[in-house]
C-alpha cells in the first residue's frame, strides 16, 4: 500500500472538526473544555463518552475507547486506517494518492465498494427501459423525483445475473460479493446468481452516509417474499440498523424526539411531506438496540404502525422494547385501515403531527389496547388486565419511572397498589434468571487503565498537554521512575522522538504508539484535567514525586536482599546493603517537602 505522505494526514486533521464527525454519530453537550455524551461502542445510561475539540480526540471512560478522529470512523465504521483516511479526505475535498496506489486488504472496504457499486446500478437502471415499471410505481405512489434521488431508489432488472456481470467486469472478487449479500452460488457450484431481481430497490446506509444494504420489494403479486432484504453482514445488522436514521438525526436531535414507523414506503412519504425525525425499523421488529442508537439523539419515542390488530400488536410489542431502554414511549393511533404512508397522503403532514402532538404514553395505548379485550368492570376484568401491564412494566428497568407508572395503572385500575407492587415484585423475581441483562453502565476500564496509579497518569497528562515540558522531564527523570510499565513505554517514546517539541501532534503519537492498549492510556492522559496557571508547580511537585516512589522501591528491593543477606549470615553482603539503604534513604529525605523533614 502506498504511504499517505504525513502532511497530507496533517491537513485533513486540521480540515476535520472531530466534533462534528462524532456528534453525527452522538448527541454531545458542552461540558466545560470537552463535549459529552452517550458512547456509540458500548450501552449505557450514565454519558462517560468525551470529546476535547482543542486536542482532536476522544475518550469513553466506560469502555476505554479512544483515539483521534481517524481512529473514531475506523471503530464506527469498523474499517481499515487507509479508508477512514479517504472517508474524512472526500468530506475535506483534499485530494488522496490514486486509488489504485493504495489497495484496500480490509474485508469491510471491500464490503462498502461492493454496496455503493449496486446502489449505482440500480439507481441507474431505474430511469433505463428496465426501470419504467418500477419507476412508474413509484409516482404513482406519490414518490417525487426529489425523494427518488436523494435516497438512491433504483431497480433490479429481472436477468438472474445481470449485476453479478457488472462487478465481474469491475474485477470484484465474487466471494466478496457473496458475503456482501448480493449474488448467491448456484447450486451445482457453476458461477453466481443476484440476490435481487425484478424488485423495487431501497438503499440501507449507517450513520457515516456509507451504503451497506438494501431492501428490495416485489411489484409482482405472485412473488415472494414481498420484501426482501440483505443478510447480516460484518458491515450490516439488522438489529442495530435503522432505515433513514442519517437523514434524519439532525432533526431527531433538535425535535428531541423519533417517529418510528414500520416500512420503507412509509418512511419516504414522510420525509417527503417534511416529517423529518423520522425513522423506520425496516426488515425487522424493534430492537432494544434500535432504541439505544435513537437514545444518542432523542428522549422521546413515538410509534406511528398501522391502524389495524397487527400494527397495534406491533405496538404493544414496540412499547416494551422502547421502556427497557429508558426512553419515554408513546404510540399513535392511525384510524384503520391506514398506515402511515396512506395517512399522510390522505390527510397531510399537519394532521399526522396533530396526532403525535396528542400521542397516548406506553400505559395510555396498552391500558386502551386492554378495555377493548377485557371488561374492566368486573373482578375477573380487572384481574387479567393487571396481569397483562404487570408484563409491560416488568420491562421497565428505570425504577423510579417503573414506580409512576405502577401507580398510575392501580390508580386507573382501581386495584389495591400494595397488592399491585407485591405481585410486580414477584414477577420480577420470576423473571429474573431469564431476562435479558441490562446494559452494563460501566465496562470496566481495562488493567492498564487500572493499574495507572492517579499521579502517574496526571503527569503524562501534562507531558502531553504541555510537550514544553517533556525536554526538562527527560533531562532528570528516566522512564524507569514510571511503576506501570505502559506509562514507562510511553514515557520512553516521549523522551526519544519528542524531547524538543513545542506542540504534540496526539495523532502521530498515536500511531508511533501503535500497541492499543498504549493508544488507549495516551487518549487517557490526555484527558486529565489541569490548571494551567498552576502547571508550572504541577510539574516541579509530580517530578519529585515520581522520584521519591522511585527511591522508595529501590529501599524496598534493598531491605528485601538485606534479609535474604541476613539469612545467610553474608556479612559482607550485609555491610553492602546497609550502605546502600541509608545512600537511598537520604537521597530520598532530600526530595521531601520541608514539613516532611523530622
Amino acid at each position: 500500500m502506498a504511504q499517505i505522505p504525513q502532511e497530507t494526514l496533517q491537513r485533513i486533521r486540521e480540515a476535520t472538526d472531530i466534533v462534528e464527525v462524532i456528534s453525527e454519530h452522538v448527541q454531545l453537550r458542552k461540558t466545560g473544555r470537552n463535549f459529552v455524551g452517550l458512547c456509540p461502542f458500548h450501552g449505557e445510561k450514565t454519558p462517560s463518552f468525551n470529546v476535547n475539540p482543542e486536542l482532536q480526540i476522544y475518550k469513553c471512560f466506560g469502555c476505554n475507547a479512544g483515539g483521534d478522529v481517524f481512529k473514531f470512523v475506523q471503530q464506527i465504521d469498523r474499517v481499515s486506517f487507509t479508508e477512514a483516511v479517504a472517508h474524512l479526505a472526500q468530506r475535506t475535498g483534499i485530494a488522496l494518492p490514486s486509488a489504485d496506489q493504495q489497495p484496500v486488504d480490509e474485508l469491510s472496504d471491500q464490503l462498502y465498494r461492493a454496496c455503493d457499486l449496486a446502489m449505482k446500478y440500480y439507481h441507474h437502471l431505474l430511469r433505463q427501459p428496465q426501470g419504467k415499471e418500477t419507476l412508474s410505481y413509484l409516482q404513482n405512489r406519490g414518490i417525487s423525483e426529489e425523494t427518488i434521488d436523494r435516497f438512491g431508489l433504483g431497480c433490479a432488472p429481472a436477468e438472474w445475473d445481470a449485476f453479478f456481470k457488472v462487478a465481474s467486469r469491475r474485477q470484484f472478487d465474487p466471494a466478496v460479493l457473496e458475503r456482501a449479500g448480493l449474488v448467491s452460488a448456484r447450486k451445482e457450484g457453476k458461477g453466481y446468481y443476484d440476490r435481487f431481481r425484478e424488485r423495487l430497490i431501497f438503499p440501507i446506509t449507517n450513520l457515516s452516509a456509507r451504503t451497506i444494504a438494501f431492501g428490495a420489494r416485489t411489484l409482482k403479486g405472485d412473488q415472494q417474499p414481498k420484501y426482501l432484504n440483505s443478510p447480516e453482514t460484518p458491515v450490516y445488522h439488522k438489529s442495530s440498523t435503522l432505515y433513514g436514521l442519517h437523514q434524519a438525526r439532525e432533526a431527531i436531535r433538535q425535535q428531541e424526539c423519533a417517529l418510528v414507523v414500520e416500512g420503507y414506503m412509509d418512511y419516504l412519504a414522510l420525509a417527503q411531506h417534511g416529517i423529518k425525525h423520522t425513522v423506520a425499523s425496516a426488515g425487522t421488529a424493534l430492537t432494544e438496540e434500535h432504541c439505544r442508537l435513537l437514545a444518542r439523539f432523542a428522549r422521546r419515542v413515538v410509534l406511528v404502525f398501522d391502524g389495524d390488530e397487527a400494527g397495534s400488536a406491533a405496538s404493544l410489542r414496540g412499547l416494551e422494547v422502547v421502556l427497557a431502554t429508558g426512553l419515554e414511549a408513546y404510540v399513535v393511533s392511525l384510524p384503520g385501515g391506514h398506515d402511515p404512508d396512506t395517512f399522510v397522503q390522505a390527510e397531510g403532514p399537519e394532521a399526522l403531527l396533530a396526532l403525535v402532538g396528542t400521542a397516548g404514553s406506553a400505559l395510555d395505548f396498552h391500558l386502551g389496547q386492554l378495555a377493548r379485550q377485557h371488561d374492566l368492570r368486573t373482578l375477573e376484568g380487572k384481574a387479567r388486565a393487571a396481569e397483562a401491564v404487570q408484563s409491560l412494566l416488568a420491562r421497565c428497568r428505570d425504577t423510579v419511572r417503573r414506580d409512576l407508572l405502577l401507580r398510575e395503572a392501580s390508580q386507573r385500575l382501581g386495584i389495591d397498589e400494595k397488592a399491585f407492587r407485591q405481585q410486580l415484585q414477584q414477577t420480577l423475581r420470576r423473571q429474573a434468571p431469564r431476562a435479558p441483562q441490562a446494559p452494563q453502565e460501566q465496562i470496566p476500564a481495562n488493567q492498564a487503565a487500572k493499574n495507572l496509579r492517579n499521579p502517574e497518569r496526571t503527569f503524562l497528562g501534562l507531558l502531553l498537554q504541555y510537550p514544553r515540558f517533556i525536554g526538562p522531564t527527560a533531562q532528570v527523570v528516566r522512564p524507569e521512575v514510571f511503576a506501570d510499565l505502559r506509562a514507562q513505554h510511553l514515557a520512553r517514546l516521549l523522551f526519544n522522538e519528542y524531547h524538543q517539541a513545542r506542540e504534540l501532534d496526539l495523532s502521530d503519537l498515536m500511531r508511533r504508539a501503535g500497541d492499543s492498549e498504549l493508544v488507549q492510556l495516551i487518549s487517557t492522559c490526555a484527558m486529565v484535567g489541569l490548571d494551567e496557571a498552576q502547571v508550572e508547580q504541577e510539574w516541579e511537585g509530580h517530578v519529585q514525586y515520581l522520584q521519591r516512589e522511585a527511591l522508595t522501591r529501590q529501599i524496598e528491593q534493598v531491605q528485601l536482599e538485606l534479609h535474604k543477606a541476613v539469612a545467610a549470615r553474608d556479612e559482607t553482603r550485609q555491610q553492602d546493603l546497609q550502605r546502600e539503604h541509608e545512600r537511598l534513604r537520604k537521597e530520598r529525605q532530600a526530595l521531601l517537602p520541608p514539613s516532611s523533614s523530622p
